[in-house]
């Protein structure tokens, strides 16, 4: 332990965590003295859009700061423009089409990286230039932090971390990265139709168009088979599901197709699933995957916004 984090550790410290829905913020705030938990609390504040905090936000995470000088606010990224990738180079970035160059990107574990566009971090730069923040966390770095244990062992496994408006993969063997994709399952994802850098909406993304665009197809007919996915009879009592969960049912199903089929990856079979559920997923799901997929799963509820406060305070209290 180096003396700058003793010391910090004597005073108190705030730890705020933020995600973004398409008309809610939520904030959970964990705030430590003496390195021990001594207050927790929950916020949810009504927004007309994600790309503009409300009056009542930008007030609320304020006063926070202003509170205590140590305060370090985070932000769960939860926009469209993100991915994993097997290897930390510029040839693997290129394999799958990805620009190194518009993106950002951190290398984990000197194995695989999780990237996001340089629209995404802009993005986020100027929604929350009135408050600032510490922090952006990516999906893949909370699921990396929850799938831990299960990397010793070899099978190759499929992880999936299930947000309020965001289906997140990982398709791993030990703790080789072999698939990695993010799908937003909202309504509506408007986040990527300007460039907040250049304010071009030339650059702007149709979400189906962009999944199906990425997904290689022999023919019309898979196509069509990938739309007919979630025709009502394909999922018993399906008319109980969300819309999102019948999102999710489509895009989960078209990555799979995508990960068997595709050249750009390597043919393993996937004997097990584990989901971790921050939404509430209906257990017909969970069925579809068991039945219809023949894999091994299992779910596990969870509080992301307690996993992403407990991320930034092991980053700021251990490795300062």
């Amino acid at each position: 332990m180096g003396l700058f984090t003793s010391v910090k550790k004597r005073f108190t410290i705030q730890f705020v965590g933020v995600r973004l829905e398409e008309q809610k913020c939520k904030i959970q705030l964990h705030k430590l003295k003496n390195g021990k938990l001594v207050e927790s609390t929950k916020k949810s504040f009504d927004i007309v859009s994600k790309d503009q905090l409300s009056k009542e936000v930008i007030t609320y995470l304020n006063y926070l700061q202003d509170e205590h000088q140590q305060t370090y606010i985070t932000l769960f990224l939860n926009t469209l423009g993100q991915g994993a990738i097997d290897g930390c180079n510029e040839r693997a970035f290129e394999k799958l089409g990805v620009d190194k160059k518009s993106v950002k990107s951190i290398c984990l574990d000197n194995s695989f990286s999780i990237y996001a566009s340089k629209i995404d971090i802009n993005w986020v730069d100027k929604v929350f230039a009135p408050v600032g923040l510490d922090f952006v966390f990516s999906p893949f770095l909370i699921l990396y932090h929850y799938i831990q244990d299960d990397l010793e062992d070899q099978e190759v496994q499929l992880f999936i971390l299930n947000t309020h408006n965001g289906l997140t993969m990982m398709i791993m063997q030990g703790e080789k990265l072999l698939y990695g994709a993010f799908f937003n399952v909202a309504k509506e994802e408007n986040l990527l139709h300007e460039d907040f850098e250049t304010g071009d909406e030339s650059t702007a993304v149709n979400i189906e168009d962009d999944l199906f665009d990425e997904i290689e197809m022999d023919d019309n007919d898979e196509m069509q088979a990938l739309d007919d996915v979630m025709e009502y009879d394909d999922i018993e009592h399906t008319e109980y599901l969300s819309e999102k969960d019948a999102r999710f049912v489509k895009y989960l199903d078209a990555s799979l197709k995508e990960f068997y089929n595709s050249d750009l990856y390597e043919n393993a079979f996937i004997t097990k699933v584990k989901i971790y559920d921050d939404a509430g997923m209906h257990k017909e799901v969970i069925k579809h995957i068991e039945n219809e997929l023949l894999l091994d799963t299992s779910a596990e509820n969870i509080n992301l916004l307690d996993k992403i406060l407990e991320i930034a305070e092991d980053e700021v209290m251990n490795h300062a």
